[in-house]
């Protein structure tokens, strides 16, 4: 927890030293003895930010350094306010001619007592800082504290290694009280005595914390199977984050070799000429690791090697096992995909993702450890044990840690029960057997790199169970200033790396994936996210407020989230100047007075039915507002002319709204990057927003043919959506294929769909076609594939409509490295659909939806080996199914998804799918939709 304490102080002072040092550079802005003071305070800041980095390897700190950092975290905070101020004022443009010389003048009238307000902020800082390290040396010394804190961790650190680890707990509960354990094992196991060729298999077992991996590899060794001489010796080591790779080669050898007294084998699969272990506690690693080679050379052996955290931490362990041909097994246990994938990366080798129970397992697990069996819950514990399981989300860590606080109260009340699902996050903190569970969830936040725990503490903002949009938490941590650009990446790009680490280290939950195979939504697990909320909320990171949580105790609120419908009244519950953040999951009641809070750099209003327009005059002052959602408030219909005030606003979410026509002035917001709307009207002059990369849908006809110039000024769109439902002439069409040309190098996803009169048009460009695209929709009655399509190399999303593909269209299609998905709308005219080997080497969806006429699909071997979901709609028209060969061929099958009517061809063709899909290794589930 201390490095959580650390990384909260720790990131306000680096995001502040940016700031910092871009201010210092504008030499002409700084009067008086400001620039000194400025810099003073870099200085210190520095200083402490090192210092910050000290701590950090610490395992716990004592009072008055939890103290200090907490007033530098928070002097951090009041000087970015004071620097983002100085900024509004005296920096940027105010423009040209006459307007912009009447601007400038105004703006300086109105600027004077700012200036003196800021420079009075200044000293004060200037004065906080130098009282923020005397006071620190005066208590304590700076190296007097570094020296307890390391002291003190490693008493902790020794404290902790005598004490039982949680996971180790396993090989004391009886085996009647694991549940769910049997159907895993057993998936492994059969996996595990196949006949590869005696090849060695590495099988790695992954997943979130507490979900029972070990458990599982513990199983795998106790087995019957694994007992009865399948394997000459075998050996199970923990390896955790940091390890003794010394330590860890002794205790393989000593579980594999007879050592003195200490018999760890049968003896009877001994080697007789093994030399036995006499001294090896002083072995160097070369002499361990050349004992345990040689010893394994000729054996089939079983190793685990439990909770590894790193590609780096396997090589130093496969170095020293012997690839025989044995049939040996090394199985791998690791919360991280990647390290799972590096581990079992060979085709023989197999990574398993362990999932949480289901329903009836946690249901079971919950009721045996309480009661003995399933069926004799008192009545009036059903409901809130169903609350509780709920909370606990199939992990077996939790359930058994919860059942333990309920177990040993005398009494079994309702009262009781409901006080601990409510308030689960104080048992966390309190409760013996819960810290087991905090502590296992904690090392997963401890690994993580420092740049990833601040944007993992900011899930906390969002409630329980809520799905939580992936471009959405991406732009909120980049307006926030969490992330920034990074060789040659933009912020965004390097938002995206960070959240594709957390779905690699298994501690956020996708849910829905997109047709490009991105996570579109995921989720936090609910025990997860009441350690990481009590964390923050100590640490005054976040703020929360409705539901179960309380006003905050602290006197400065830097980012606020209000949940549920509470009575609260934001104008007089908190003091709203300082704070960057405010988020509404539900509706907000009272009054909400957005001109106190002038520092706000995020305002999410989705789903709020009290917003009106007036409120966005206020909202609309903000200088500092970066995202501004405003997401279905059905109350919101039009836009004030002030909006151009929001001149660093980079996100601007209006879907939902009944805004249908925009002001003029929006296209003075020259910053603004993500415009969502769904079907907007958008302003003459949208071209003079140079910074934007994604837009709404953008309807365009023979009569509106000026947008087209205008989209061709967005020198960096990414994602472009045309819709001419009226048409277009042979100019406009050929104007609007020049403007996409132009954009070539920047567009990523593009949509068209157009009618009848423009079908018959080309879709050719003169030299520069978007071959960087990653989606492609096209709804056009093409008669053939343009010839450019084969040379997307990165297209991963693929979706026609009204197209006339040939059989050799197919074929290119099928040859395109990448694509993921593919959606298919009475686009071929062909009546036999075959892939061919190798053919859709990466796709996942395939999904025809209509065609004219009997079709016959032919899936050759080896085609589509990646292949998930199968998707096949027979509703319209006169298409029938008259065939489908070759399921069997496909290897990663998880869905077959068939809709309409229901007639005995089609019952015959589904019994034989079922047939087919039964022998595949993922055994795929076969529906049929009536339409």
């Amino acid at each position: 927890m201390e490095a959580i304490v650390v990384t909260a102080a720790e990131g306000a002072v680096k995001t502040l030293l940016g700031k910092l040092g871009s201010v210092l550079a504008q030499q002409n802005q700084l009067v008086g003895g400001v620039r000194g003071e400025l810099q003073y305070i870099k200085d210190e800041l520095e200083s402490m930010n090192a210092f910050l980095q000290n701590l950090a390897t610490a395992n716990s700190h004592d009072v008055q350094v939890k103290i200090w950092m907490k007033q530098v975290r928070e002097m951090a905070y009041d000087a970015e306010d004071c620097i983002d101020e100085f900024q509004h004022h005296f920096g940027g443009s105010r423009g040209d001619g006459i307007m912009g010389f009447l601007r400038r003048m105004k703006h300086i009238l109105s600027a004077l007592n700012a200036r003196h307000r800021i420079v009075m902020q200044v000293q004060e800082l200037k004065n906080r800082a130098q009282d923020v390290s005397d006071r620190y040396a005066r208590y304590s010394g700076a190296n007097a504290i570094v020296a307890a804190s390391g002291l003190q961790g490693s008493a902790i650190s020794t404290s902790n290694c005598l004490a039982l680890d949680p996971r180790q707990a396993i090989g004391f509960i009886q085996e009647g009280l694991l549940v769910g354990v049997d159907k895993r094992r057993n998936r492994l196991l059969k996996y595990i005595m196949e006949d590869y060729g005696k090849q060695l298999r590495v099988i790695s077992i992954f997943g979130f914390g507490g979900l029972g991996k070990t458990t599982i590899a513990k199983a795998i060794c106790d087995s019957p199977q694994s007992k009865s001489g399948q394997f000459q010796c075998q050996a199970f080591v923990t390896v955790s984050q940091k390890f003794d790779l010394k330590a860890i080669l002794r205790d393989i050898l000593g579980q594999l070799i007879p050592h003195g007294s200490n018999q760890h084998v049968n003896s009877d699969i001994l080697d007789i000429q093994d030399e036995p272990l006499e001294g090896f506690e002083v072995w160097d690693v070369k002499r361990l690791g050349d004992k345990l080679r040689s010893y394994l050379d000729d054996k089939r052996y079983l190793i685990v090697f439990d909770d590894i955290w790193s590609d780096s931490a396997w090589d130093n362990f496969k170095f020293f096992l012997p690839r025989n041909h044995f049939g040996s097994v090394i199985i791998v246990t690791t919360r991280i995909r990647s390290v799972a994938n590096y581990c079992s990366h060979l085709k023989h080798d197999c990574s398993y993702e362990i999932e949480p129970l289901n329903q009836i397992e946690a249901k079971e697990l919950f009721f045996r450890r309480l009661f003995g069996q399933v069926d004799v819950c008192p009545q009036n514990l059903q409901k809130v044990s169903e609350d509780i399981l709920k909370k606990c989300g199939g992990m077996p860590l939790a359930i058994n840690s919860i059942t333990g606080i309920l177990a040993s109260r005398a009494v079994k009340s309702l009262v009781e029960w409901q006080t601990l699902h409510n308030s689960l996050g104080s048992e966390l903190d309190n409760a013996s057997t819960m810290e087991k569970v905090k502590h296992v969830l904690l090392l997963s936040y401890s690994d993580l790199p420092y740049h990833l725990k601040t944007c993992f503490l900011y899930f906390s903002i969002f409630p329980e169970d809520y799905k939580i949009r992936r471009k959405n938490v991406i732009q909120r941590w980049v307006a926030e200033g969490f992330v920034s650009e990074k060789r040659g990446l933009s912020a965004e790009q390097v938002a995206e790396s960070y959240f594709a680490e957390f779905i690699n280290r298994s501690i956020i939950q996708p849910i829905d994936i997109s047709d490009s195979g991105k996570v579109k939504t995921c989720r936090i697990h609910d025990v997860m996210l009441e350690v990481i909320v009590g964390l923050s909320v100590e640490q005054n990171f976040v703020s929360l407020m409705g539901d179960q949580y309380v006003r905050t105790s602290h006197d400065k609120v830097r980012r606020v989230s209000l949940h549920g419908s509470g009575s609260y009244n934001l104008s007089t519950s908190l003091e709203l100047s300082h704070v960057r953040s405010l988020s509404s999951f539900g509706d907000m009641p009272g009054v909400v007075c957005f001109n106190k809070a002038r520092f706000l750099r995020v305002v999410d209003l989705e789903n709020c039915e009290f917003l009106r327009n007036h409120h966005l005059k206020q909202i609309c002052a903000l200088f500092q507002l970066k995202f501004l959602s405003l997401r279905n408030g059905h109350n919101i219909n039009r836009l004030p002319r002030n909006i151009r005030n929001l001149k660093s606003l980079k996100t601007l979410d209006l879907r939902g709204t009944c805004v249908d026509e925009l002001p003029g002035s929006l296209t003075e917001l020259k910053h603004l990057v993500h415009f969502r709307s769904g079907y907007t009207y958008l302003p003459f002059g949208f071209g003079k927003m140079k910074s934007i990369q994604s837009l709404g849908l953008i309807e365009i006809s023979d009569d509106t043919s000026w947008r087209i110039q205008e989209i061709g000024c967005l020198v960096q769109l990414k994602k472009l959506r045309i819709r001419s439902r009226n048409g277009l002439n042979k100019e406009n069409w050929e104007s609007l294929l020049a403007v996409i040309e132009k954009l070539s190098r920047s567009l990523v996803s593009l949509s068209i769909e157009t009618d009848g009169r423009t079908f018959c048009l080309p879709l050719d460009f003169a030299s520069s076609p978007p071959l960087l695209l990653q989606s492609l929709l096209l709804y056009e009655k093409l008669e053939a594939l343009p010839s450019w399509v084969a040379s997307l190399d990165n297209l991963v999303k693929l979706t026609l409509g009204g197209t006339q593909l040939k059989d050799d269209d197919i074929q290119v299609l099928q040859k395109l490295p990448r694509l993921f998905s593919l959606r298919l709308w009475f686009a071929f005219a062909t009546k036999h659909f075959v892939v061919r080997c190798s053919g859709f080497p990466n796709l996942q969806l395939l999904a025809i939806q209509g065609w004219d006429g009997p079709l016959e699909m032919t899936l050759e071997e080896g085609s589509m080996q990646k292949l998930h979901k199968l998707v096949l709609v027979v509703a319209y028209r006169s298409s029938t199914l008259k065939s489908v060969k070759g399921v069997r061929y496909l290897q990663s099958l998880q869905t077959v998804e068939i809709r309409g009517k229901s007639t005995e061809p089609m019952e015959a063709l589904l019994q034989e799918f079922r047939a087919e899909a039964s022998h595949l290794p993922h055994h795929p589930t076969v529906i049929f939709k009536k339409v």
